[in-house]
């Protein structure tokens, strides 16, 4: 059952060198030059959420009681 396969530009079943639009029910009569970008993977998303990772809050946690202490020394406490 054709219905199962998406709507989108497909190679040409007839054998030509170019793609038809299928609609997801049948093919059009919409045809267009054979992709030059077919082989090239989709678009990566940038995954990493803001903030800071554990390795960077570990970093931070270092620096912040170095101050700290470093404040205490100087006081004289």
């Amino acid at each position: 059952m054709n219905s199962q396969i998406p709507s989108g530009w497909y190679p040409d079943p007839s054998g030509l060198s170019c793609e038809r639009f299928w609609d997801g029910s049948d093919w059009t009569e919409k045809t267009r030059p054979i992709s030059t970008f077919e082989h090239m993977p989709p678009p990566q998303l940038n995954t990493k959420t803001s903030g800071l990772d554990s390795s960077e809050k570990v970093i931070l946690a270092i620096i912040l009681v170095s101050f700290v202490l470093i404040a205490l020394i100087s006081s004289g406490y």
